[in-house]
């Protein structure tokens, strides 16, 4: 239901699609989008996908949330998360897109990336999946006193590009104390950008936008 429900948004294109109605005239490279953990959001996701398809980007985002196995995750309000089952889905519905964009006539195969934000990045920095040009990380610390959750675990292979806020206010505490970048472990394809301020969208940031699109240009296979 996540790929079923998923919003696709199309160059030159106003209107959005679902995945079973794109038309292109050939395929296109591809940007799977995972939303944080409230749902694809207008103050970020939406403008990140029309961001990224300006750039010549079909863009993918499921819908989580249309899932019948899924439970609540967060609350958007306290700013709490809960129910980590929901973390193995995410990673699942990743992989899941990839699986059906490398079969799908509009996807150019050699060229679909992976970008999270929030709990969807959480599953874009633990996904330990092949296939990717690149892995953009926004708003995730990739460190957490839970193993399964403190590290990167993309493949040493995959560019990565993450970026976040020094004073998140999802994350604050001991149990997440470092950053993404603590994590690269030697990776040369790896860059950070941490932004100074209390937030967590990166969407409005225009080194953020700048640094999506030169890391996809980098990385895009000619």
């Amino acid at each position: 239901m996540s790929w079923e429900k998923a919003i696709v948004y199309i160059p030159g294109k106003s209107t959005t699609a679902s995945t079973a109605t794109v038309e292109v005239s050939k395929p296109l490279p591809v940007v799977i989008y995972l939303h944080g953990c409230t749902g694809i959001t207008s103050h970020n996701d939406i403008p990140w996908a029309r961001i990224i398809k300006d750039l010549g980007y079909v863009v993918v985002q499921p819908d989580s949330l249309a899932r019948r196995d899924r439970g609540d995750s967060c609350s958007g309000a306290s700013r709490q998360h809960f129910n980590p089952g929901v973390h193995r889905l995410r990673i699942q519905e990743a992989e899941y897109a990839l699986k059906k964009l490398q079969s799908t006539k509009w996807a150019d195969p050699n060229n679909i990336f992976l970008m999270g934000h929030s709990e969807g990045a959480i599953a874009a920095a633990r996904a330990q999946i092949t296939g990717f040009r690149g892995v953009i990380i926004s708003s995730w610390l990739c460190t957490d006193t839970y193993p399964s959750f403190n590290g990167l675990f993309t493949p040493r292979n995959t560019p990565v590009l993450t970026m976040g806020w020094d004073h998140d206010p999802w994350y604050y505490g001991t149990r997440w104390n470092g950053s993404c970048a603590d994590k690269f472990d030697g990776r040369t394809n790896a860059e950070n950008i941490t932004f100074s301020g209390v937030e967590h969208s990166t969407a409005q940031m225009p080194a953020a936008r700048d640094a999506v699109e030169k890391f996809l240009r980098r990385n895009l296979q000619k």
